[in-house]
């Protein structure tokens, strides 16, 4: 290992975090590894074009030698919102509640590396899971989920390009959990049967955490399960029966606790421009993700409110 790869791995571990390097010379295998299940039939053509991969473009930094990608762990965030004289916890699952401290730290340490020696950085919009196994870092688990070891899935991934020209290239095919083999948990789990056991591929068109983001009212089919809620936006049915999740399921990170006040602005639906800049900057998702979570926010409250 060269003395700057090296470092990434000393300080990716001081970190707590996880990095692996492959060539450049695997972006078009990324992209058509991506395509080719849209060919097949086997990735749904809507869910492809709406996860916006910018699988051809490295245009901030064309002359890029090595993708860098880090694995970071982000357990589940708890925000809990008041109102009418009660207190409704709903759990974030990794993916949504934003871990700036995190990536920025990734960012900061690779770039204080690679420009001691005159290297450059760049931030790199690829399908991270894919990009994760494929690299070493991660293997897939039965949900399709990425999981990293000492962190499961309970984590996030980001990538970089960079002019430096690494010497350890780790692609490699992409390889499941043999944790997978024998177990069923995540399949049996799953309300919409997104995971089957005729092909490895789930339906991804069928998840919980797909629908919610590309239908903030959900199908009709969906509306009809209340029961099937179980997290503030998205789904974690998969993740919370993992025997390989659960030692890291039981860390969860205390977000805000809402006002009445504001609660009652969400349920109302008020715009996520319109909501107060402290509220915006607590709830700390994505402002694109604010109308899916309203939905869950209302049926959490509703099913309770019948329970009392």
């Amino acid at each position: 290992m060269d003395e700057i790869a090296q470092k990434i791995q000393d300080e990716m571990e001081r970190l707590g975090f996880k990095a692996k390097t492959v060539s450049i010379m695997h972006l078009p295998e990324l992209r058509e590894a991506v395509g080719r299940l849209v060919r097949q039939g086997l990735l749904n053509r809507r869910l492809y074009q709406g996860w916006h991969f910018y699988l051809d473009t490295n245009k901030e930094l064309p002359e890029a030698e090595t993708i860098i990608i880090v694995a970071m762990p982000h357990p589940m965030a708890r925000v809990r919102f008041e109102y009418k004289g009660s207190v409704y916890p709903a759990d974030i699952p990794p993916d949504y509640f934003f871990s700036f401290a995190n990536e920025s730290s990734a960012e900061t340490v690779l770039h204080d590396i690679l420009q001691a020696d005159g290297y450059k950085l760049a931030r790199a919009h690829l399908p991270l899971k894919t990009l994760a196994v494929r690299s070493g870092l991660a293997e897939y688990g039965r949900s399709n989920i990425a999981y990293v070891t000492g962190m499961g899935s309970l984590c996030t991934l980001v990538a970089f390009f960079t002019d430096w020209l690494c010497e350890e290239d780790n692609w490699r095919e992409a390889k499941a959990m043999e944790a997978c083999e024998s177990c069923t948990l995540c399949r049996e789990s799953c309300p919409t049967g997104s995971i089957t056991a005729d092909r490895f591929l789930i339906h991804a068109e069928k998840c919980l955490g797909f629908l919610q983001e590309v239908e903030p009212q959900k199908p009709y089919w969906v509306q009809l399960q209340p029961d099937w809620d179980n997290a503030l936006i998205g789904c974690m049915r998969c993740q919370s029966v993992c025997p390989v999740d659960k030692p890291y399921l039981r860390e969860v990170v205390e977000g805000p606790t809402l006002s009445e006040e504001e609660t009652d602005l969400m349920l109302s639906r008020t715009p996520w421009d319109d909501l107060p800049q402290e509220t915006r900057r607590r709830l700390r998702i994505p402002g694109v993700l604010y109308p899916r979570m309203l939905p869950n926010l209302r049926a959490r409250i509703d099913k309770k409110s019948k329970q009392e």
